[in-house]
């Protein structure tokens, strides 16, 4: 049987109480976006493999303060095609953002409605000096105000990588991995930023360890660290554990990490609410569709803020 990956369902489950908590009102965008450029829209970059070309989809809508999930690929149709109609129109152009800061326009080619797994996207071309690839992703917005800030994302020096895998590998002993695993620690992705416009960078990473003996496993881990004096101290970590049997029918443990697979990943930043301090929005990908998740810092920690899952199509 064919089961959906159990991030949706925890996405489902948690996405309630966090709407109250909160008070962001995360409800379907659906029939009331007709007309409604007013709006501000929040969408993904994904690179293509063809130069200077991409798809879209979009995450988030800001309305009034209060922040609201769009379509997804389990929408109704037309609701669908209003939002193509009103946001793919060939030629349309939206603001580029990396790094919580301007980097270019994209154009919008045309909208995939029409497909089978990306009913909510469209194909873009890129007008930027930027270079994106599979980890490193990119946002788009309608707003003129969002993402003023000056980009600051960039690989990580070699002393941060040094810390940042360490601090991995004292999170992984932490939550039983065995240290003798710890060598086949794989880094799916690794950044450096700055989101709090101070003199302090950032350091985001996704990585997998694996165990391929005795019944495989994997263990994959999500890490925000902020700096500690000399050195790295994680702010937020979310850590999960895959065996054969977690995984759809039909696929390999092995899909676990690639091109980010059950894997929560750095999107970008961007300072939604303008208090100065960026928010950091990530990604988990599944077989049939994605999770979306956007945190914020208050009180000095770091707390999801609004979570969205896009259905794209069967296994």
């Amino acid at each position: 049987m064919v089961l959906r990956f159990r991030f949706i369902a925890l996405l489902t489950a948690i996405s309630l109480s966090l709407s109250g908590l909160f008070g962001l009102g995360a409800m379907r965008a659906g029939a009331e976006l007709q007309g409604s450029q007013a709006k501000t829209v929040v969408f993904v970059v994904s690179p293509a493999r063809a130069a200077q070309s991409a798809t879209i989809v979009p995450i988030l809508i800001i309305e009034q303060g209060g922040y609201k999930q769009p379509i997804a690929g389990d929408s109704d149709a037309a609701e669908i095609s209003r939002f193509a109609s009103d946001y793919y129109g060939k030629g349309q152009k939206y603001r580029l953002l990396s790094g919580g800061g301007s980097a270019g326009s994209l154009t919008v080619k045309a909208s995939t409605k029409d497909s089978e797994c990306l009913k909510t996207g469209a194909e873009v071309s890129l007008q930027t000096q930027a270079r994106f690839n599979t980890n490193v992703m990119a946002l788009a917005t309608n707003s003129d105000s969002l993402g003023r800030a000056q980009g600051s994302r960039r690989a990580p020096t070699a002393a941060e990588r040094a810390s940042m895998l360490a601090l991995a590998k004292d999170i992984y002993k932490q939550k039983g991995v065995p240290a003798a695993l710890l060598s086949s620690m794989v880094t799916v992705n690794l950044t450096a930023t700055n989101l709090k416009g101070d003199s302090k960078a950032e350091l985001i990473g996704s990585f997998v360890v694996k165990k391929t003996k005795g019944g495989q496993e994997r263990y994959v881990l999500f890490l925000l660290a902020e700096a500690d004096g000399n050195s790295y101290k994680a702010a937020l970590s979310n850590y999960d554990r895959f065996t054969s049997k977690d995984i759809m029918s039909g696929a390999n443990i092995d899909v676990v990490g690639r091109d980010g697979v059950y894997t929560e990943r750095f999107i970008d930043q961007l300072d939604l609410d303008g208090d100065g301090t960026s928010e950091v929005i990530t990604m988990k990908l599944g077989l049939e569709g994605d999770g979306y998740m956007i945190y914020r810092k208050q009180n000095g920690q770091w707390r999801t803020l609004y979570e969205f899952s896009n259905y794209r199509c069967a296994f």
